[in-house]
């Protein structure tokens, strides 16, 4: 029970900012049709759940008498720490979400040199963030996720491509792309602001 009330709490804490803005966005008659706002609507879940598996940081983390930044936080050598298969795995499994949802909400990112980058910010963003808190900030996450971010794309093209074939085109979103980094920002800031590990103890 108090497991399920602090992953609540977690959720709540990004989600409901972010619902408030895109209620503003709607109101400001941005085109974002049913169909439209139930694939954002996933997007943001994935999100909030990439957060909740990677414990991206929060302002709590840094105002934690006990936090302490050390240089040795950061790995920039590539499998430099020991080959880990599950962990590299779950680090791309977590991201091939990413590679799929995007180009299909955003169409102007349908682009490999354009979704794959996009991948590997938000992935560098989330690395970043975990300074925060004492994790580890890990280059061979940022290789991984990156990956994921590929493989998605890859996934999304032939599904896109055996649709066509069947003659069930895949219905086309062409939300402004300045909602893609929108989303994720809020979702992350309303994290950041609202959310403390130690509210609910």
């Amino acid at each position: 029970m108090h497991n399920d009330l602090w992953v609540a709490y977690e959720f709540a804490a990004s989600m409901a900012p972010w619902l408030a803005w895109l209620a503003f966005q709607r109101r400001r008659n941005l085109p974002i049709t049913n169909p439209t706002y139930y694939l954002l609507v996933t997007f943001a879940v994935y999100v909030i759940a990439v957060f909740h598996f990677t414990q991206a940081g929060t302002l709590y983390d840094l105002l934690n008498p006990a936090f302490v930044w050390e240089t040795n936080s950061i790995n920039w050598h590539p499998f430099s720490t020991g080959i880990s298969a599950v962990g590299y795995l779950l680090n791309v499994a977590l991201f091939v979400p990413f590679g799929f949802l995007v180009p299909w909400l955003w169409r102007k990112m349908d682009r490999w040199i354009l979704v794959v980058p996009a991948g590997t910010l938000f992935s560098l963003f989330i690395e970043l963030s975990q300074l925060f808190n004492d994790r580890i900030t890990d280059v061979d996450d940022l290789i991984m996720n990156t990956l994921g971010v590929a493989i998605g794309y890859a996934l999304f093209c032939g599904w896109r491509a055996l649709r066509g074939r069947l003659g069930k085109p895949l219905p086309v979103f062409t939300l402004p792309t300045r909602t893609l980094v929108s989303s994720i920002l809020i979702l992350y800031f309303g994290r950041f602001l609202f959310f403390d590990e130690t509210f609910i103890s």
